[in-house]
């Protein structure tokens, strides 16, 4: 702690005083009011806080909201369909998935939702099925490097998903959606700003039972004799959601927010044989408490500081060892108390930023049929971040280092062993320092070329360190990953005056990873798991996107993926093998119409060469899936009428969890 005592105190005394010389070159520019202060580009969904994507090397991809409205789609469905990204899921609307960029392992994928970190130290990967996509404004995918503005990052890049803002005036909307295997969507908002205060609310149902048709092998996949087709079994769920904003602006520069979030979700857990009776209900609430003030003191910084408390409580049941190993019955809950501190200095030549934060986590599990109650345990994650943008030769060239320090301190005492008696208590902690630099080349303004280099660390989840329900060991003794990530390449993006061809945009970029001390589960004879650092990994390869406008009324939209995850192992047999659970090849190629209030669109989607084991022994099928949906709008009116996977092509993320065929959605949307 002393360390980082000293280092504290020596960033703060290079941030208030490491600029004098530069400030006085610019006494005059700033007597003449030069300097922007409040905004750094006209942009009014911007606040402080947010990723200047105009000025960041970062690679990224933004989602706005109209590219989703109106269509019945999750979280998953919607970035799926992005350059490096992939998904995994364990079945239909709502069920288990978790993304993957760049071959990372969702473990590695950051997850914000309006500055607040989704991830769990109990580990395992967020749930994007627990996010409701009804509440979201835009989706920004940032891969590899990630921007300073996020205190947390990892190897893979962060996910940061962005709620509906108040806008000014009344606002209102309802919608309503229906589809295959008895699927309902009812959802609602009004938003209401007058003046200077703004409320918002925004809730939605989604229900759906999954029961879409299977092929069942009855656990004997060489004897197809035994196959029957049934449908799939205990996969419904139901889920709500309401979000609630009310800010209220003191001046231009002063502002306070709060906000709450409420989400409940109850589903079946079904399993291989088809027979299991399992449930997971979920809960989570989220609240926050951010203030703005802008243009303080006479280095006019623009500050924001956050408070946010979550709350997660989950219950799992599976009495009758339809999954896992004997009768379970338990509770997880988690709780996480944080504040986030964040200020900007603007000039016309750079940008400043300093980020800390300060997070209190504890996971409480409870075994609801022994009445064994292990000790909650705890994480403690203080952490600070400074990214400096400079901008040279009239905004041709931007440079950007930064880095972040994160310090963990571990309380361990929830581990069980296979037979149930408690583990002893383990106390631990270490810091981390992670620095990275970006440059941004435009030396036309259609052309940009992009390169950055970067490193992380991955702490152990507790999932990890202390196991789960006694068939999964912990091991204390394990480390954190390191990944080093580097990229390369050049945007482009051509407004032309032509009758035929009226925009072109493309993107190349090359992408590298290596990771040190992967984690990796092993299984014993009796099939007890454990989590054990024993390999390196690399990631090369290549992502491809572009986008033409044709006529007024033609769009086509495309990209490719192509990865080589190669696992470097000191176990004989693993080295050299394909990392499970990534596709090493996927292309999606998209063509959209619109005529007057009209739209059509068709989207060709592939995933091939994937693993589903360390050893390559099970290979997943080549995925290809093709959707079309037409959408029209009459006045406030949105009609949406989707069909997916029209083919009726039936595939497995997971081995031995299928996902639909063919499916059909319709949903109508309203706005006052």
């Amino acid at each position: 702690m002393r360390h980082c005592r000293i280092l504290v105190v020596f960033i703060f005394v290079s941030f208030f005083f490491g600029n004098d010389l530069v400030a006085e070159t610019q006494k005059e520019a700033a007597r003449l009011g030069a300097i922007v202060v409040t905004a750094k580009k006209a942009d009014d969904e911007y606040e402080t806080g947010d990723v200047d994507t105009e000025q960041t090397p970062a690679n990224y991809t933004i989602i706005k909201r109209e590219q989703f409205e109106g269509k019945m789609e999750d979280l998953a469905e919607v970035i799926k369909k992005e350059a490096g990204v992939q998904i995994r899921r364990s079945g239909g609307l709502g069920s288990f998935s978790t993304v993957s960029l760049r071959g990372s392992t969702s473990d590695q994928v950051m997850i914000y939702m309006d500055g607040i970190l989704m991830n769990d130290a109990s580990g395992g990967g967020v749930d994007l099925s627990n996010i409701s996509l009804s509440d979201v404004e835009s989706i920004e995918i940032y891969k590899g490097t990630t921007p300073i503005n996020f205190g947390k990052a990892s190897i893979g890049g962060v996910v940061n998903i962005k709620t509906i803002r108040s806008e000014n005036g009344l606002n209102a909307g309802v919608g309503a959606g229906h589809g295959s295997f008895n699927t309902n969507d009812l959802s609602g908002f009004i938003n209401y700003k007058p003046g200077k205060w703004d409320c918002l609310i925004s809730a939605d149902y989604l229900t759906s039972d999954n029961d879409y048709e299977i092929e069942n092998d009855n656990g004997t996949p060489l004897n197809p004799h035994d196959d029957k087709k049934e449908k799939r079994n205990n996969a419904q769920f139901d889920q709500y959601n309401v979000l609630g904003k009310f800010g209220y602006d003191f001046n231009r520069n002063n502002r306070i927010d709060l906000v709450n979030q409420w989400f409940s979700k109850d589903q079946g857990l079904p399993n291989w044989s088809n027979t299991s009776r399992a449930t997971l209900d979920t809960k989570r609430n989220i609240s926050t408490v951010k203030f703005t003030a802008n243009d303080l003191g006479s280095f006019h910084f623009n500050t924001a500081t956050k408070f946010s408390y979550l709350f997660k409580n989950e219950e799992y049941r599976d009495v009758h060892s339809d999954i896992g190993l004997g009768n379970q019955h338990s509770r997880y809950i988690t709780t996480r108390y944080g504040g986030e501190f964040y200020a900007e200095w603007l000039t016309d030549m750079n940008t400043l930023i300093l980020v800390m934060d300060a997070y209190h986590e504890t996971y409480e599990p409870k075994d609801l049929l022994s009445g064994i109650d292990p000790n909650s345990s705890s994480r403690d994650m203080p952490g600070i971040g400074m990214q400096d943008s400079l901008v040279l030769f009239e905004d041709m060239l931007t440079i950007t280092p930064a880095f972040r320090y994160t310090y963990y301190k571990d309380k361990l005492k929830s581990g069980v062993d296979p037979y149930g008696h408690l583990l002893d208590s383990v106390s631990q902690s270490k810091g981390y320092f992670n620095p990275q630099i970006g440059l941004k080349l435009q030396p036309l303004t259609w052309l940009t070329f992009k390169t950055n280099l970067d490193r992380y660390n991955r702490v152990p989840s507790f999932f990890e360190l202390f196991g789960d329900r006694g068939f999964f060991i912990g091991n204390y003794d394990l480390k954190a990953e390191t990944g080093v990530n580097f990229d390369a390449g050049f945007e482009v993006n051509k407004k032309i005056e032509n009758k035929l061809l009226n925009n072109f945009s493309a993107n190349v970029t090359y992408f590298q990873s290596n990771i040190d001390d992967l984690i990796t589960r092993v299984y014993d004879a009796r099939g007890i798991g454990k989590s054990v650092n024993i390999s390196s990994a690399s990631i090369k390869g290549i992502e491809l996107w572009g986008k033409i406008d044709l006529f007024k009324y033609f769009k086509l939209i495309g990209n490719a993926t192509i990865q080589d995850p190669v696992n470097h192992s000191k176990i004989q047999g693993f080295d050299g093998k394909k990392l499970p659970g990534q596709f090493q090849k996927t292309y999606m190629v998209r063509a959209e119409t619109r005529y007057h209030n009209w739209k059509l669109f068709a989207e060709y989607i592939a995933n091939k060469d994937m693993y589903y084991d360390t050893a390559n022994l099970l290979k997943a099928e080549n995925q290809s899936n093709i959707n079309i949906g037409i959408s029209w709008l009459f006045n406030q009116l949105l009609l949406s009428l989707e069909a997916k996977n029209i083919t009726d092509e039936r595939y497995e993320d997971y081995n031995g969890y299928p996902m639909p065929g063919a499916s059909y959605f319709v949903k109508a949307k309203y706005d006052f």
